[in-house]
């Protein structure tokens, strides 16, 4: 408490007026331990530009008014970017006595009021959006004809799909269609969930339509009441996450889980974004589902069709599953048709055609150039021109194949191209991206650096340094030492990664992949600033991820000095919403895409400096109170230049 009011002292004050308040949380909350308890929360809100800022949620038994004092010092220092509010209104009586007793004395004034009239309509909303997305769904165990030794079945089938891990065989794009026995409407195309390490589970959609539909979700800007009806999840997560009546449920039972992360939910989305529960006869056949999964090999799976007996509640039942798109591979141009972006390496199939083309067909006049251009002008990715001719083209071409599909057809196309030559460095790349762990992507992508160096010779490391990636024969080099790099940084081996980084400029300074963009995040992480100061110099650019670099720098060099702050208002020019979101508690997550300027560019920025800034003393509080800073003496120019114009007319 002294440290909080220590905080507000030193603010300067402002002429402004906060509302605030305690209410209780509309759901009940688990703590550690697993115990159900209320919560409350502290809400504070501007009465004149209407930003609000709720607090933490408190499951304990502290006075409100301390619950209400610290939301009041994180509003101030995170909504308010340090503007501290001379005045603070409540409503009640016990709450306005005691942040008189805290506040009075450092120049803030309390003042009682009958009604909360800025803070009202945000603590509607708020309480509106709770009760349309926490609404739980039943209890699992409310079916018809479900029964605990059924849970238990479906518990003990759960486990034993957690702990067998089949995303490090099979990924989202990987439909498994299910042929006996014959599925319960809606649940006869299944997807397993966690390949990409963040989300674990299993999904069943009514049809491929659906299954296309959900993917376009993402990027259409429709809501989960788009998706088809009988949509059904089993998602692992941990005990606090569950409905209550589910956390109930596994602890009364001691129902078996695979660990602490692997309690499974099982939901059904229905239509208008309602959500249910699976009937007893579907937990059963996800159960069989899961249990079948659970035993599958990974030949099993590239046979592309197989069966599993399998013991589900009290019988054994025969599961046949297959894999339609390893019996009958899409096209590219289908896989664009269900909502896969294309990627960009697959298009290197066409240079390596042309350059066969012309090795066979050398041009001897324009006239020739002209048959090229013919020879290729519409051509598609799966119709070359010419075929490769030795093992090294040949699994390299494998390898093109496999960048224009997706799924397990992408390993099964990798892993032929290194029968065909061990040295194919981009076959390497497709197994570690498709690498259920992090291990196997570490080994895979340092298998990758080693026969890139093996297929290329010690020679063109030095002969072609600084002109790498125009020689297309090193792109898949350069894409397994990136990989690896990316890799190190995930692992927390950070100066290793740098390492790479640096070599990968070296050969290619025209950065076509980007390298600088991930090189200098841990540059600064390391606080290698010299190295730091020298990229940037090096790609002199206007983005907000070298501005706000650039302003940290000077800031670490002089502390909060004019030419810092030069640095600083360069950046708010270019972007001025990363201050907000660097001075957050939580790192950021960048979005896939954004526009120059945009508070998507900021999130980007913040999610790559956030860390440095964060490790850097002072650099938050000084770069949220100079930023506002700025905004406050926007309109200060146009006053000043209105009162000089008046005294020169006299």
């Amino acid at each position: 408490m002294v440290d909080l009011l220590r905080r507000l002292r030193e603010l300067p004050k402002h002429d402004l007026v906060c509302q605030g308040g305690v209410f209780a949380w509309p759901h009940k909350v688990r703590i550690d331990g697993g115990e159900i308890v209320e919560a409350r929360f502290a809400m504070c809100v501007d009465t004149e530009s209407g930003l609000v800022h709720p607090g933490q949620l408190d499951p304990g038994d502290r006075e409100p008014g301390q619950i209400l004092l610290e939301a009041f010092v994180d509003y101030v220092e995170q909504t308010c970017a340090g503007n501290c509010p001379n005045q603070i209104e409540v409503n009640d009586p016990e709450l306005a006595e005691y942040l008189r007793d805290q506040l009075l004395a450092i120049g803030i004034e309390v003042r009682l009021v009958d009604r909360l009239a800025a803070l009202a309509p945000a603590l509607r909303s708020l309480f509106d959006y709770m009760g349309a997305q926490t609404v739980e769904p039943p209890s699992l165990v409310a079916a018809r004809g479900m029964t605990i030794e059924r849970v238990r079945s479906f518990a003990d089938a759960a486990a034993a799909f957690y702990r067998a891990a089949p995303w490090r065989h099979l990924t989202d794009s990987d439909l498994i269609r299910v042929e006996v026995p014959k599925p319960p409407k809606g649940m006869g195309l299944l997807v397993v969930l966690g390949a990409g390490r963040s989300t674990f589970g299993l999904v069943a959609y009514p049809s491929l339509a659906a299954y296309c539909r959900f993917l376009q979700l993402g990027t259409s800007g429709d809501s989960a009441e788009s998706l088809p009806g009988n949509l059904t999840q089993v998602i692992f997560d941990e005990l606090a996450d569950l409905p209550d009546a589910d956390g109930e449920l596994w602890q009364q039972h001691e129902l078996p889980i695979a660990g602490p992360r692997a309690y499974p939910l099982a939901i059904k989305h229905l239509s208008k974004g309602d959500i249910g529960r699976p009937s007893s006869k579907e937990l059963e056949f996800l159960a069989g589902a899961l249990r079948a999964l659970a035993t599958t090999s990974e030949e099993e799976i590239d046979s592309g069709r197989w069966t599993k007996d399998v013991l589900v509640h009290n019988h054994t039942s025969r599961f046949t599953l297959t894999m339609p798109d390893l019996l009958d591979p899409p096209t590219p141009q289908e896989w664009l048709q269900r909502g896969f972006e294309p990627d960009r390496r697959a298009h290197e199939r066409v240079f390596a055609d042309m350059q066969r083309y012309l090795r066979d067909h050398p041009p001897a006049s324009d006239a020739d150039l002209e048959t090229l251009n013919e020879v290729f002008a519409g051509r598609s990715l799966d119709e070359p021109a010419t075929q490769p001719k030795s093992p090294a083209e040949r699994a390299q071409d494998l390898c093109f194949q496999a960048f224009a599909v997706r799924g397990r057809r992408r390993v099964q196309l990798a892993r032929q191209a290194l029968e065909l030559d061990p040295n194919c460095a981009d076959a390497y790349v497709i197994l570690a991206e498709q690498a259920g762990t992090l291990d196997d992507e570490l080994h895979l992508f340092a298998e990758g650096v080693a026969a890139g160096e093996r297929a290329l010779g010690a020679e063109v490391f030095t002969e072609a340094a600084g002109d790498f990636w125009a020689i297309s024969e090193t792109r898949p080099y350069m894409r397994s030492r990136l990989g690896l790099a990316s890799a190190l940084v995930r692992a927390g081996r950070g100066g290793e990664a740098i390492e790479h980084n640096q070599e990968l400029l070296r050969l290619n300074p025209n950065d076509n992949q980007g390298v600088r963009y991930v090189l200098l995040p841990e540059l600064l992480r390391a606080g290698r600033d010299v190295e730091a100061a020298k990229l940037l110099k090096q790609y002199d650019e206007e983005s907000a991820n070298w501005a706000y670099a650039q302003a940290l720098l000077a800031f670490r060099l002089s502390g909060p000095s004019a030419a810092a702050k030069r640095e600083l208002l360069r950046a708010l020019r270019i972007n001025q919403y990363v201050p907000e979101l660097l001075a957050s508690e939580r790192m950021i997550s960048a979005p896939p895409h954004y526009a120059i300027g945009s508070i998507e560019e900021a999130a980007c920025c913040a999610a790559e400096l956030w860390p440095a800034y964060r490790a850097t003393p002072g650099a938050i509080e000084w770069i949220t109170a100079e930023s506002q800073q700025a905004v406050l003496e926007v309109d200060r120019p146009q006053r000043n230049r209105r009162g000089t114009k008046k005294r020169g007319r006299k």
